[in-house]
């Protein structure tokens, strides 16, 4: 199957995703997606009814929203992803059920569901399956779901969460018109334009600059939510309380950011052109934290490293960024964020074995168990490592992460190349100008800062690499396989241009340095690479009644970072397992000092500011990658320093 590009009038893109399946984990990679399959993904329709053989989505009596279609968007990604035929079979069930559940009006799945939202969801799970089948029957079920819209959005109009998520909608008939050409699609998104909330808008203005705790009372805005959930959300109808309830919502905010971008390519104006970075920098700014996410604890809820972040929200953010990659030019920025987000925020909210998750983890996690903290409106076992610790909604939707980031490692260019993403480990195939080429990219990458990648053609070709030389690297360098050395520059893009042979290898030095910065009350965090590295005290793991369990520290925890002291990356060699198992592939050896720090209830109180620290105190502890860890620091006080007697 071709890259997929977009047509006139849409606003051009350079960038396209490749086939699923064109790229296949290596090394730590593959180990992090075989955990997952041999974690929750590839069994969970036999351990959770809501998914299983009686829900709705195959036919039965159970659950027919959510649950099902996120399911089986991440259990696609992940058996094409591996070449994996017991999970292909495992989607087919699924996937056949909904080819066949379509009425001839051209609503589908099932009988008892509604809602539009769970029908986006659908549609991508199949998109999906089409790019790693070219199945072609999904192309006639979305047209046929399509047409039926551009009849019946005036009198069946989106409602509720389709309102604040119609921006999925309006990308997957984008995505089918650039197949097919068909005018109404272009009608169909301007249609559920004028019926999804204002996301250019909302992003431009940000009105959410003060945690919701503080700003609109929880009860209120429930209540309100409650009374007007039957109410559609369009033009002067909204209600003010559930608009808020929606436009302060995480995952919502993470679906959002792509909203702009899709609406661009058929409706470009500054406000879209600009939506992801302007409500990108608010978000980070006034609900940021140091492992690439915002704080959502279920609404947003200020920047401390205390407060929670839900696993929902961060694999709609990757995804988000995933999609606009392919919407548009290259965005060094989008690539930063998203490596950020998958080497820290994901893997930190599984059990080493992905089969228990979090809910909502925090960046300065020090206690994990049932007990009441200053989340906006979670439950108590949020931050348990569960089978579904507060909601189900994370147990059905965070199988997509992994498996999608590797299929966004690199992307088809339009010119007949390839852009290159993130650097973990990998094999590309794809073919190019005719002639079958494949990449093997090695290196140990974002544990190591060398990476190299080998070139396999059928016959010399010639075509263009780009090479994304991330920000934080230093004095960057591109060994090519003629001897010449490119001294580029961080934060370009570099591209190669030659006549390949299979044999060449080109090598990527990306040199970095520990470095802290700056986040809530004056806190440092450490970063190496894409890395956030942090303090791992002893853990002790309890199994609780339910299963799911808890985790408190066997040691001291309430560190200090000494202001100024040099920090050293020690490298222990190129993993070959996946996040939290063996020792950490690479450590930061920093100075710190014991502060007065205690406990506030379940969490470590608020970030001490600037503390006063002993000299004789301080000693050398070392930091792990944050991913690895089940409790940590990952926002430090930086302290003081007294006289070395007092």
């Amino acid at each position: 199957m071709k890259p997929i590009f977009n047509r006139a009038p849409l606003t051009p893109n350079t960038l396209s995703p490749l086939p699923l399946g064109s790229i296949r984990p290596e090394d730590w990679l593959l180990d992090q997606l075989q955990t997952q399959r041999d974690g929750l993904t590839g069994k969970l329709d036999e351990i959770w009814s809501d998914v299983g053989p009686d829900c709705g989505w195959l036919g039965g009596d159970g659950d027919a929203w959510e649950r099902a279609p996120y399911y089986l968007d991440g259990l696609i990604a992940l058996a094409w992803t591996l070449d994996d035929e017991a999970l292909k079979q495992k989607a087919m069930r699924y996937i056949e059920w909904i080819l066949a559940s379509q009425r001839e009006d051209g609503w589908f799945g099932p009988e008892k569901n509604g809602d539009y939202w769970p029908l986006m969801l659908a549609l991508r799970a199949l998109r999906q399956y089409f790019m790693a089948t070219n199945d072609r029957r999904v192309l006639v079920l979305m047209d046929k779901f399509f047409k039926y819209q551009v009849v019946n959005l005036n009198d069946r109009p989106l409602r509720d969460w389709a309102v604040a998520r119609g921006g999925e909608n309006m990308e997957l008939a984008l995505w089918l018109y650039n197949i097919t050409g068909q005018k109404h699609l272009l009608e169909l998104c301007r249609k559920l334009r004028a019926q999804t909330l204002d996301w250019p808008n909302y992003f431009h203005t940000f009105a959410n600059t003060v945690p919701m705790s503080k700003s609109l009372k929880r009860e209120r805005l429930e209540e309100a939510l409650e009374e007007e959930k039957n109410e559609p959300l369009m033009g002067e109808k909204r209600p003010y309380f559930h608009t808020q309830y929606h436009l302060s919502h995480g995952v919502n905010i993470a679906m959002g950011l792509k909203t702009p971008g899709v609406i661009n390519l058929f409706k470009s104006g500054f406000k879209e052109q600009g939506g992801f970075k302007f409500g990108w920098n608010k978000l980070v700014k006034h609900h940021g934290v140091a492992s690439g996410m915002f704080i959502c604890d279920e609404h947003l809820n200020g920047n401390s490293p205390t407060q929670g972040t839900e696993l929902c929200a961060i694999v709609e953010l990757m995804y988000t960024l995933e999609t606009l990659l392919g919407l548009g030019d290259f965005n060094a920025e989008y690539a930063d964020i998203l490596e950020k987000v998958a080497y820290n925020a994901l893997p930190a909210a599984f059990t080493a074995d992905m089969t228990a998750h979090q809910y909502d983890e925090q960046v300065n996690q020090v206690k994990v168990s049932r007990e009441k903290r200053k989340w906006y409106n979670n439950g108590d076992d949020a931050n348990l490592y569960g089978f579904a610790p507060n909601y189900g909604c994370c147990t059905a939707n965070y199988h997509q992460g992994w498996p999608k980031f590797t299929a966004s490692l690199w992307y088809a260019t339009s010119d007949g190349g390839l852009q290159a993403v993130s650097y973990a480990p990998c094999t590309v195939r794809t073919t190019l100008d005719g002639v079958p080429v494949r990449l093997r990219v090695s290196g140990g990458y974002p544990f190591a800062q060398s990476v190299e990648i080998r070139v396999s053609v059928k016959q010399p070709c010639e075509f263009p690499l780009y090479l994304r030389m991330p920000y934080w690297t230093r004095q960057p360098m591109v060994f090519l396989p003629d001897g010449e050395i490119m001294q580029v520059r961080s934060g370009d893009t570099t591209c190669v241009r030659r006549r390949w042979r299979s044999g060449d290898v080109v090598r990527l030095e990306l040199g970095t340095v520990p470095r802290v910065t700056k986040w809530y009350h004056q806190s440092g965090a450490v970063e190496l690479g894409p890395l956030l590295m942090a303090f791992q005290p002893e853990e002790n793991w309890e199994r609780l009644e339910d299963g799911s369990w808890q985790v408190t520290a066997g040691s001291d925890w309430n560190w200090a970072l000494v202001r100024d002291e040099p920090m050293k990356a020690v490298y222990h060699g190129e993993p070959k397992v996946g996040f939290g198992k063996g020792d950490a592939p690479v450590t930061v050896l920093a100075k710190a000092a014991p502060v007065e720090w205690h406990m506030d209830g379940g969490s470590c109180a608020s970030v001490p500011m600037v503390p006063a620290i002993r000299e004789a105190d301080a000693r050398v502890i070392e930091l792990v990658p944050f991913g690895g860890t089940g409790l940590r620091i990952g926002q430090f006080p930086i302290g003081r320093g007294g006289s070395r007697n007092e």
